[in-house]
């Protein structure tokens, strides 16, 4: 099986300390192929069995099958730049969607009365983003960040309104809270949040997950969003290129490539 592939269908079964250890072999790609089972396990203080469960809920056979998987797809990528954990994000979280899921979620945005968005922290900076892009196509929308705002908001959501709840943790008390409300009244969720399994994502109608940064200073959340920028735009752009097909939006001269038409999604 494909690395990202078995990652993408697999991913919800993994508990956060196995997430935490795929995270490190994804981030060791450069020393990948001498990481043996009973270093990995060591260097998180497991049993190296806990390595092979890891391994079988993502489908191979064994740590030395996803091992091997994992390198045949960094070969494949054949880099002819030096690319910084940046660009990795970026390249990983790109490997991470599928055609599928962008289609199901633009049709959410386009037949929702009104797109609501809950965040905190440093992930508002991308909600604000693309809610702007859909307020000039449009749409109804608004980001909300405090907490009693977005209770009170998830108890007047209803079936027609779509809900983004976005957090890197995926376990942000107040956005799963507010969410919970909201799925009770029958609102549609969409969820962003870093490759994990998380109480938020578990709660949603369409999960998007990033390859994040992680990066913190003094306990404070400093991690990377720009790959949640990304998931975004690539959201956009296939809204935008929808509604200016047919007529609705800005001249259609005017639209720009969509960031994932450079190849097929699996």
């Amino acid at each position: 099986m494909r690395f990202y592939d078995a990652v993408r269908e697999n991913s919800l079964k993994l508990n956060r300390m196995e997430a935490d250890i795929l995270r490190y072999v994804v981030a060791s790609k450069d020393r990948v192929r001498q990481l043996s089972a009973k270093e990995l396990a060591g260097h998180f203080y497991v049993a190296p069995n806990a390595i092979t469960r890891l391994a079988h809920k993502l489908g191979f056979s064994g740590f030395n099958e996803m091992k091997s998987s994992y390198l045949v797809s960094l070969e494949e990528r054949n880099f002819t730049i030096e690319r910084t954990s940046l660009d990795e994000s970026i390249v990983r979280t790109r490997e991470l969607l599928n055609d599928r899921l962008v289609e199901e979620v633009v049709d959410a945005i386009e037949s929702a009365d009104q797109v609501v968005f809950f965040a905190s922290g440093l992930s508002v900076l991308p909600c604000e983003d693309l809610c702007s892009k859909l307020k000039i196509l449009g749409k109804h929308a608004e980001v909300l960040r405090e907490r009693h705002v977005m209770t009170h908001t998830a108890k007047l959501l209803g079936s027609n309104d779509l809900l983004f709840a976005v957090s890197v943790s995926g376990e942000t008390g107040v956005s799963i809270d507010s969410t919970l409300i909201a799925k009770a009244r029958g609102v549609r969720v969409v969820t962003l949040t870093g490759l994990s399994k998380n109480r938020l994502a578990s709660l949603a109608d369409h999960a998007l997950y990033a390859v994040d940064r992680q990066i913190t200073y003094d306990d404070m959340d400093l991690n990377s969003r720009l790959a949640f920028y990304y998931v975004m735009e690539v959201i956009f752009e296939r809204l935008f290129a929808r509604v200016t097909s047919r007529g609705e939006g800005p001249d259609s001269d005017e639209v720009r490539t969509d960031p994932m038409a450079e190849g097929p999604l699996s």
